[in-house]
């Protein structure tokens, strides 16, 4: 289960590193880093283990895409499979990259069983918004 806010930068060819913490959740059964990015909610960008995403699209419906085309047309559209190099970076899809607004600064956060990736500022912002005692009430927490 991911969890934990890191902040960290892109490099100048748009390379990421995955923290290491949570690097060790996105292996998958056969022992290989598998992950694949997608478009998130709020203009932030998924980061979830291959065959944990497999799964999730497995038990949608066929009636549930048909019903929400549009739905599933930006999110099937959005999903990019992570290639590492032999340093561990990867570049984070430009479409992806530009919807989410990242230049340079960014956060990426546990959510569970993915990981989000946010441009830093507009993360920030969206905290500023967040009344903290009310969502955790929501979570029953």
């Amino acid at each position: 289960m991911f969890k934990g806010v890191f902040e960290h930068q892109l490099d100048d060819k748009n390379r990421l590193r995955i923290p290491s913490k949570f690097k060790k959740e996105l292996t998958g059964e056969n022992g290989e880093k598998t992950y694949s990015f997608f478009r998130g909610m709020n203009r932030c960008i998924c980061v979830m283990a291959d065959d944990l995403l497999d799964d999730a699209i497995s038990s949608l419906s066929d009636e549930g895409i048909s019903e929400s085309n549009q739905a599933s047309t930006l999110f099937f559209g959005s999903i990019f499979s992570a290639e590492e190099d032999a340093q561990g970076r990867v570049v984070l899809p430009t479409a992806l990259k530009k919807m989410a607004g990242i230049t340079k600064d960014i956060v990426t956060l546990g959510r569970g069983r993915r990981l989000e990736i946010w441009a830093a500022e507009r993360y920030y912002e969206y905290l500023e918004g967040v009344d903290y005692d009310t969502e955790l009430k929501k979570l029953g927490i």
